[in-house]
């Protein structure tokens, strides 16, 4: 027999850069870390008595701060489990800042007694943004056929665990309204309202993505 033919080897070396689109993301988490360190000093700033005059009827308190605090740290420990797994979901880091951003005016501006309009909003972008990081966590995790071959299924349960998350939070609402004394939940249906724009904000959402995925789909068969 002849003498067996080497494979050619990838040299493993510092010099390999990763992708463009992985340095963004980076970047991008990088940056969003740093607002987080911005936003969570601000807030805390906002809950002392000197902010009073500033945002006199904000509703913005030092557990709820810790509560979001406590969910950014979740983030990262998924971000980390993840990343593991070859899936970077570095892109959710801006929204998550984002959804952050949105709550945190509502917040000051007195929330759904002073100003439900934007308390309303505030639930609408927000399950915009969550839903959007769900569909692409499961467009990724999810085998390629699966949500290609169903995105209707898909999309059902990107809504359901969007969903889950709303309902978690509300929950949440009701727990630091009894044992902190706070005043997160609303008068009258604000629960009720509350979730039914998160449902309206991931809806629509995913029925934009249905419809650009149809789109698409009949663009590549013509």
């Amino acid at each position: 027999m002849g003498e067996m033919q080497k494979l050619p080897t990838i040299p493993i070396t510092g010099d390999i850069k990763p992708p463009r689109i992985v340095r963004k993301l980076r970047w991008s988490v990088a940056l969003s870390r740093a607002g987080f360190i911005a936003y969570f000093l601000f807030s805390f700033w906002s809950t002392s008595p000197m902010a009073s005059d500033v945002f006199p009827h904000s509703k913005l308190t030092v557990v709820w701060t810790l509560y979001l605090i406590a969910i950014l740290l979740g983030a990262e420990y998924l971000y980390r489990v993840f990343m593991r797994k070859g899936i970077d979901l570095g892109f959710a880091y801006p929204l998550l800042l984002a959804a952050y951003l949105v709550t945190l005016l509502s917040l000051l501006s007195g929330g759904q007694d002073i100003n439900p309009l934007i308390n309303r909003a505030e639930h609408y972008a927000s399950f915009v943004l969550i839903t959007f990081v769900v569909w692409v966590f499961f467009s990724k995790y999810l085998p390629h056929h699966v949500w290609r071959d169903h995105p209707y299924y898909t999309a059902l349960l990107a809504l359901s665990v969007a969903s889950m998350i709303g309902v978690g939070n509300e929950l949440m609402e009701l727990l630091f309204d009894t044992v902190f004394d706070t005043e997160l939940v609303g008068r009258a249906l604000d629960t009720s309202l509350d979730l039914l724009m998160n449902t309206l904000g991931g809806a629509s959402f995913l029925g934009l993505r249905l419809l650009l995925g149809r789109v698409e789909s009949e663009g590549h068969n013509s």
